[in-house]
């Protein structure tokens, strides 16, 4: 079995929600990327280094998917890109825009 075929992508609501924000508000980023050994939840074309953001709800609270989760983005860090981690434990619309605020204070824009 491949990384990929490992890969278990659900799409959050959260990030769904995030992602029609950033639409709205003209934000340049892509979803779902694809990154070798992983994929990132948004990619955002920034410079010096792109910057891939995750969005962790509860199940990355378990212990083995948060010590994979922390070598792979430890890996990609390494590889030269810039990673936020946002967690949550549930979803509401002041949650949302405190994780978009956040994401726009790293995206610079």
């Amino acid at each position: 079995m491949t990384w990929r075929e490992k890969l278990n992508v659900h799409i959050s609501k959260m990030e769904i929600m995030l992602q029609q924000k950033l639409v709205e508000d003209g934000i340049n980023h892509q979803t779902q990327v694809e990154i070798p050994v992983t994929i990132a939840d948004f990619y955002f074309p920034t410079t010096p280094r792109p910057t891939l953001v995750f969005v962790d709800g509860p199940p990355h609270r378990q212990l083995s998917r948060s010590v994979k989760d922390e070598e792979v983005r430890s890996l990609l860090r390494k590889k030269g890109y810039d990673v936020l981690e946002l967690e949550y434990s549930h979803y509401s619309d002041k949650i949302r825009n405190q994780l978009y605020e956040t994401i726009l204070v790293a995206v610079r824009v």
